[in-house]
């Protein structure tokens, strides 16, 4: 079984170094671990962004192809991408959802932002600023200034996941239309 860039959601250049540079990228790898890399490096970090949606001998297969690589801190973050996704939280690994799971996540990241805008909460550069002059005059923070940072917390979150999810569709725009079903 071959796992490779045909198997992915982008439309990535001939080049292999070129691959391997949008793909470190992609799944926030140094380049330095794969500049040197050829077609097994491609083929196993294609295998560790598919992991979540293969079956249980495609994982073995994958596993197999990534402890085969000469690069041992290379084999260990590759180890790293395909697992966390698949047993951690899904969510670390946005480059890993299918395209029905990364536009649900958009609309849910888009509810929550125009639900926030609607009442009126943000996280404003003023608004800070007069915390922080109210906390430094106290010398403590009050009930209301913690709730307040709690919401600001939420709000800014939000608002990155739903940048992550927008960078991810944005790379994804000149994608083939294939589905990240279990590699045959």
């Amino acid at each position: 079984m071959s796992f490779s860039i045909n198997n992915l959601p982008y439309n990535l250049p001939s080049n292999l170094n070129e691959q391997l540079r949008i793909l470190a990228n992609i799944v926030d790898i140094p380049y330095s671990f794969v500049k040197d890399g050829g077609e097994g490096e491609v083929e196993a970090i294609c295998g560790a962004m598919l992991y979540r949606h293969l079956d249980r001998h495609q994982r073995m297969e994958v596993m197999t192809k990534i402890r085969a690589l000469p690069n041992r801190a290379l084999t260990g973050k590759l180890i790293s991408v395909a697992i966390e996704p698949t047993f951690i939280n899904k969510d670390l690994g946005i480059w890993s959802f299918t395209e029905e799971e990364l536009l649900a996540d958009k609309h849910f990241h888009s509810q929550i932002d125009t639900f926030a805008s609607y009442v009126g909460v943000g996280a404003s550069v003023l608004s800070g600023k007069d915390l922080l002059k109210q906390v430094w005059k106290q010398r403590k923070i009050t009930r209301g200034g913690v709730v307040t940072l709690v919401i600001w917390g939420t709000v800014l979150f939000n608002k990155s996941e739903l940048a992550k999810v927008n960078d991810e569709i944005k790379r994804r725009s000149s994608i083939r239309t294939i589905s990240l079903k279990p590699v045959q």
